[in-house]
């Protein structure tokens, strides 16, 4: 059972050097029993400041999506559909159901200061580094020899 799950992790590395990354991000999920679509995110940085754009169309209600920060990470799931009522689906491109997607951050941001909004199918992160005070001080006792 191990080596089916080195297997599904590590399947594509002989391969990597001739294949670009985009190239491997369309088989993420068919090895790993991943039922859930990932959607397509950007990340932008300015000084101490990311804002990270997730497509997410299809959401009914805000309560359709979770986000959750963890240090370098942003994990955002849910549930998405697309109804057209009266009308049969005869061709269908678009994915609903579940999604989840980790977005790997380049610095590790404050949990106690972000902001969200979704908007036209869009949902906007806007997050803040993490940065930790380490110029605390610390004394140092000293005894007296004599």
């Amino acid at each position: 059972m191990r080596f089916l799950e080195d297997y599904s992790q590590n399947w594509n590395k002989p391969f990597k050097k001739f294949f670009e990354d985009d190239f491997w991000s369309s088989f993420n999920g068919i090895f790993d029993g991943n039922d859930h679509h990932q959607p397509k995110a950007n990340v932008y940085e300015s000084g101490n400041e990311l804002i990270c754009l997730i497509f997410l169309p299809g959401i009914k209600k805000l309560d359709d999506i979770r986000l959750n920060i963890n240090e370098k990470t942003l994990e955002v799931s849910g549930t998405s559909s697309l109804e057209n009522n009266g009308f049969h689906l005869i061709q269908k491109e678009l994915y609903e159901g579940p999604f989840k997607r980790i977005v790997e951050l380049p610095f590790s941001v404050r949990r106690d200061k972000m902001d969200a909004f979704y908007q036209r199918g869009l949902l906007t992160v806007h997050l803040y580094r993490l940065i930790e005070n380490n110029k605390s001080n610390h004394g140092v006792s000293i005894r007296d020899e004599d």
